[in-house]
């Protein structure tokens, strides 16, 4: 993909940004799938703990079917699992994103991120965060903490939910890694899972409440996560809670 320039982001520069348009750079198979390198895109690539958008891409004579988006370095491809007609290399297309799917990933992602402050609020405890998941029918959180979460549970969704009803403002700023570092501690958090290299590092905030470093997208307030409902907590081994959760 080297030959290629970065492809712009726009999911960065507005993620609720639907529809797009692109000039396609190359088209590639593989078995019995496509690639679809694109100038820019607004579908956003798994990374950051968010899995990828789907959509359609559609050009003047045909239309391709997004079932995944992969980033390699700076270079975006999407994946069709079909191509009906024809796209030309050069042509300019049109993108049009899933929106419910890459809402609803939305909402949970910022979910998680509250859900992350609510626990150590509710139990009193700054427990670490260990492992996080995120998909559209749940979020996942996993904690170091010894012992059953089990009977705090309603307390924490309590607690999660009138934040939610606050409708604080969710903010994205970039920091120094250094700055970033400072910034993040006082919300109980750290960098050392970020790579040594990344020196420019995308903090999400929810306004005076939790930020951490995250490359995924959020919705603008919390009150658009509507509630957090929490399903399930469970042991994940000696010194490990999961708490399974989903915007609803």
């Amino acid at each position: 993909m080297s030959q290629f320039p970065s492809t712009k982001p726009l999911y960065y520069e507005d993620p609720y940004m639907k529809e797009f348009d692109a000039r396609v750079l190359q088209i590639t198979k593989h078995d019995d799938r496509f690639g679809i390198v694109l100038d820019r895109t607004a579908f956003y690539p798994t990374g950051g703990g968010q899995p990828a958008d789907t959509g359609i891409i559609r050009g003047q004579n045909g239309e391709a079917k997004i079932v995944d988006v992969q980033a390699s370095k700076s270079v975006i491809t999407h994946v069709a699992s079909e191509i009906v007609g024809k796209i030309e290399q050069a042509e300019q297309v049109r993108g049009v994103i899933d929106w419910n799917r890459r809402f609803t990933l939305m909402r949970n992602h910022t979910a998680a991120h509250l859900m992350a402050e609510a626990i150590r609020k509710a139990t009193g405890t700054t427990m670490e965060i260990i492992g996080s998941g995120l998909d559209v029918d749940k979020a996942r959180l996993d904690l170091a903490h010894e012992g059953s979460l089990g009977p705090q549970l309603p307390e924490i969704e309590r607690v999660a939910n009138a934040l939610v009803r606050e409708n604080r403002p969710v903010e994205i700023k970039m920091m120094s890694r250094a700055e970033a570092e400072k910034h993040v501690e006082r919300f109980h958090e750290s960098l050392k899972t970020l790579p040594p290299q990344v020196q420019n590092v995308r903090i999400v905030e929810i306004k005076d409440w939790h930020a951490c470093a995250c490359g995924g997208t959020h919705v603008k307030s919390t009150g658009e996560i509507g509630a957090v409902k929490i399903l399930r907590r469970m042991s994940k081994g000696k010194g490990v809670e999961r708490i399974e959760f989903v915007a609803v």
